[in-house]
This record gives C-alpha cells, structure tokens and sequence, in this order.
C-alpha cells in the first residue's frame, strides 16, 4: 500500500490544502503522465472517494495536465454536472520544484481490456460516451482524442478520465472527428479490433464494419450507420437515435457461425501505442488490439442494480427525424430477418430523412449493397386510388410509353 500526502491548490480558489492519498488499486504508465488509482480523502475531510492522481512526466505533460485543469475551469464556470465526468479535487501546475500533478474523482478502471462486450451491455456505454460528446459540444469543447485508455468503467456507466486533449471553440470538422472517434471506440467495444476511425476520428470509414456490427450487433450498428455513411451527426443526433434503442439490450443478435467471429479476416495488428501501458497487479489486461478469441474474459461481475438513465432533452425537428430514422430501420432489419423485406422490390435499407437544405455525404465508391441505397415504391407497379381501381404507376407509365414509341419508329422506319 503507498500513502502519500499531497499539497494542491482547490478549484475553488480557497488556496493549497493537504490530500491524504491511498494509491494501492494500480497504476497506468503514459509518455506524457503516470496515473494512480486509489483513494483520496477530500481536503476538510469527509469520506475517502475513489481517485485517479495523475504525475507528469516532462514538459509535455505539464502542458496536457494544464490544459485539463483549465477545461475543468470552464465547465465548472458553467455549472456542468454529469455523471460522465468526474470531480476535479485538486491540482499543481505551475510548482517550480515539482512535477504538474492533479487529483479527481473516478468511477470505476479504464476501460482498456473490457473489450469485447456483448451486445446486451454495450447501449449503456455506447449512450454515455455520446452523451459526454454532447456535453462538450454544447459547452463549446471537442474532446480531441479517444482512446479505450482515456475511459473508466465499472460495469454500469462510462467516464472521461482524460480531457488533456480537448479543445475550446472547436470547428465543424473537430466536432464530426469527436463523433466519429466514439464510433470507432464502440466498434472496438464490440468487436477487440480497433477501428479505422482512429483515436482521432480522422481516418476513413470501413463499410465492413457496419456490415459486421449490423449482423453481430444490430442496434449498435444502426445507431452508428450515419456515421459509417459519413452523413456528419452531431453527438446529440446520434443520441436521439438511440432512443429506440431497448434499453433491455439487444434481442435480434443472430447466431455467430464458427470462424466468423472476427469483423477482418485477418488477425489484428499488434497494439502500438506507447503512450499508455496496463501495470495493474495481479491481472494482464487485454490489449486494445486483440480480437474477440483472443480476449480474456475478466471475473465475474456482482449483479447490482442499474440506476435509471438520466432524463432526455427535448427533442428537436433532427432529434426527431433522426429517432424516426433508427425506428424505421429496425423495423427493416427485422422483416428482413423474418423473410419479409420491407422493400419487396429491392430489400435495401431505407434511406435516411435528411435536414431540409441539407445533402448526402462524400459516400465511397464501392459501397455495400442495401446500405443507403433508396428502393421503389412500396405499391410499384401499380398504384390504387381512391375508388380502389389499380392503375399504372406513374414512375412505369413513361418507360412504357418510350417503349412503344421506340417501337413504332422501328416498325415505321
């Protein structure tokens, strides 16, 4: 067990006080700060609370440790209280004879070596993360970075451990990266295999993981089909389509034929980041490459209660659209399932209800059949009135009419 005594500056502004530091849970190794994990007794006392205490380890470390206290300034400025954040305590940047140091409360380990988690348990991390994404966006922050060893987890809920990246009045372009880093995180959630997103958001979409994630995992792969299909949510979209997701978990999760549990063919590269490293005792996490067989599964967990999700905002026209989007696309997917498709003419997924004076994405060349793709009428060839007379389809009537023209032209000529 190591204790340790520490003097920081409250974010209260109230000057230094004494932490009383119990660092026996482990700890994380990082080229820019090491973290401990244990408790901490909060200055004038009260009950210990669970801690990550974060040391930095050069000039570099100073700068991101910085920038994360004055993060934590302006969302305290704003009265943020989410559940997906924690407690900054207390904090040292700018001691010349120390090295920048900070303490903040956490919940649960980092979420490096949770990987694969099954479908049931993955909408309650997937509608955290977004929801943290939201929280910054409508605070004027992009996160910058995510990667599983920024995330804490304990079984029930997620927490950004880590905003040393994060940055105010972010553009148009940092915010969709934020998204679509989250997407990638959660496929890696999914699936033990990072993503082509990055940690950044800035590498290219994969159509083979949404097809892998729609066949394993549907209701998160719809939930992240926009952004798979570069159509640029906004983390507040993407959460308005989880609103039809069950919160009881998945229940259409098909059956995994033996050797089709990998989303690639090939095996996953080899984790290379160097910037953080797993030393917790006891224990060898899984890497945050490694595949689902390779993957160790982790002890047990105690059956706790889950606290009730925190209430939805108001729905907007996108929120709405996009929760009108999520739904018709379940319903799809099951009729699919059951032998009945949707679109009897095509059996392609509908497309989506875009924002007015809006328009698709870039796409890719060589996207997958029957994702984005729009398909004919329901009622095509034929269409009834209103007296219950079925008559031609108006979208058959001029090919049929070019027919015969071309026809006679023929016969004529």
């Amino acid at each position: 067990m190591t204790t340790e005594i520490a003097l920081l500056e409250t974010p209260s502004g109230g000057g230094r006080a004494e932490f009383a530091l119990t660092l026996d849970q482990g700890s994380r190794v990082g080229a820019r700060y090491k973290s401990h994990y244990g408790t901490v007794r909060p200055a004038g006392g009260g009950a210990e609370v669970e801690c990550v205490y974060k040391v930095a380890t050069g000039a570099m470390g100073k700068r991101v440790l910085s920038n994360e206290v004055a993060v934590w300034g302006g969302l305290r400025m704003e009265d943020v209280r989410a559940d997906q954040f924690g407690t900054l305590l207390g904090f040292d940047v700018d001691s010349p004879d120390a090295p920048a140091r900070l303490v903040q409360t956490r919940r649960g380990r980092p979420l490096a070596g949770t990987s694969p988690l099954p479908s049931e348990r993955l909408r309650r991390p997937a509608h955290d993360l977004f929801t943290a994404l939201r929280v910054l966006a409508d605070n004027a922050y992009a996160l910058g970075e995510l990667s599983p060893g920024m995330l804490l987890w304990d079984g029930r809920g997620l927490q950004i451990a880590d905003l040393g990246n994060a940055v105010g009045q972010p553009d148009d372009l940092r915010a969709a990266r934020d998204v679509r880093a989250a997407a990638g995180l959660l496929f890696w959630l999914a699936s033990g295999e990072e993503s082509s997103f990055g940690p950044d958001g800035a590498g290219p979409a994969d159509e083979g993981e949404l097809r892998w994630l729609i066949r394993h995992h549907p209701d998160l792969g719809m939930v992240l089909r926009p952004v798979f299909d570069e159509e640029v949510p906004t983390a507040a979209e993407v959460l308005a389509r989880m609103e039809g997701w069950p919160p009881s978990g998945d229940t259409t999760e098909r059956d995994v034929p033996a050797g089709h549990d990998s989303p690639t063919e090939q095996d996953a590269p080899e984790d290379d980041d160097t910037r953080t490293v797993e030393i917790h005792p006891g224990a060898r996490p899984a890497r945050a490459g490694q595949t689902r067989r390779t993957a160790q599964a982790g002890p047990p967990e105690r059956a706790e209660p889950k606290p009730p999700p925190p209430p939805a905002p108001p729905a907007t026209d996108a929120g709405a659209r996009a929760i009108e989007n999520y739904r018709r696309e379940k319903q799809w997917l099951g009729q699919r399932r059951n032998g009945a498709p949707a679109h009897p003419s095509s059996g392609s997924a509908p497309s989506f209800h875009r924002a007015p004076g809006t328009g698709p994405g870039t796409g890719r060349p060589g996207a997958p059949p029957g994702v984005g793709v729009p398909s004919l009428p329901r009622d095509f060839p034929f269409r009834v009135g209103d007296d219950g007379r079925r008559r031609p389809h108006p979208l058959l009537v001029w090919p049929v009419v070019f027919v015969l023209v071309v026809l006679i032209l023929l016969v004529v000529l």
